[in-house]
């Protein structure tokens, strides 16, 4: 079943005479419960594709549905509605709040939700209970993505949207979170959006978008999923 779908979406950007196509007619289906990587190199379109998924940013032309609801005619507060009670949010430079303990930050999440998943459990399946007390200056870089992935997760979303998580870590620590991602999938069965510059990532994909000049490439269905700890890394 398609959670989401893209018709005929563009995201111009007019600067003087020129028109810039960050997305270029785009068509797009997205299936409940995957893992969908999107691949391309910077200025390919990818993040516009988040943001418009998300419903952050908005098409120029085309459509967008979610749940075969039309987020492209939906006003700010149903939006609004929408990433509060569907999306959860990771990203590369983490956006842990400074003075907030790990539980108090990951508590966050459970705030912005009306189902939330239990806080104890999250707090374990991220490998975080001896660090509930610590502040994220006393955390390492993945143990402060694992703290991103616990404020998102406990929000119990229906799509984790994930824009270079493993941008910012090296390939052992990158590698556990991507894994820690995939359990979560496996376990939850939540929808994952994960945007990359990094090939290797493609082959823990159940479908993998590669993107340029605002158009898709390629579109690529994994018939074997790689374990995210055996990637090769780029």
């Amino acid at each position: 079943m398609g959670i989401y779908k893209l018709e005929k979406a563009y995201k111009t950007y007019k600067s003087k005479n020129e028109e810039n196509h960050a997305l270029n007619g785009i068509d797009l289906s997205i299936t409940e419960g995957e893992i969908v990587i999107i691949l391309g190199p910077s200025g390919s379109g990818k993040s516009t594709m988040l943001n418009i998924l998300s419903g952050i940013d908005f098409l120029t032309k085309g459509k967008v549905y979610f749940n075969n609801q039309r987020l492209d005619r939906m006003k700010e507060e149903e939006l609004t509605n929408y990433r509060k009670e569907n999306l959860g949010f990771i990203f590369q430079s983490y956006n842990l709040i400074s003075n907030l303990t790990v539980k108090e930050n990951i508590e966050l999440g459970k705030e912005l939700s009306n189902t939330p998943l239990s806080m104890e459990t999250i707090i374990k399946e991220v490998g975080l209970k001896d660090h509930v007390h610590k502040y994220p200056y006393q955390l390492s870089g993945g143990q402060m993505q694992r703290v991103a992935i616990a404020r998102a997760l406990v929000k119990n979303p229906k799509v984790l949207f994930c824009d270079e998580p493993t941008g910012a870590l090296d390939e052992k620590t990158g590698k556990n979170v991507l894994a820690l991602l995939q359990k979560i999938n496996q376990k939850y069965h939540t929808t994952m959006i994960i945007v990359t510059h990094n090939p290797s990532i493609a082959q823990m994909g159940n479908t993998v978008i590669r993107m340029n000049s605002g158009k898709i490439v390629e579109t690529i269905h994994n018939k074997e999923i790689v374990d995210a700890k055996d990637l090769r890394w780029a």
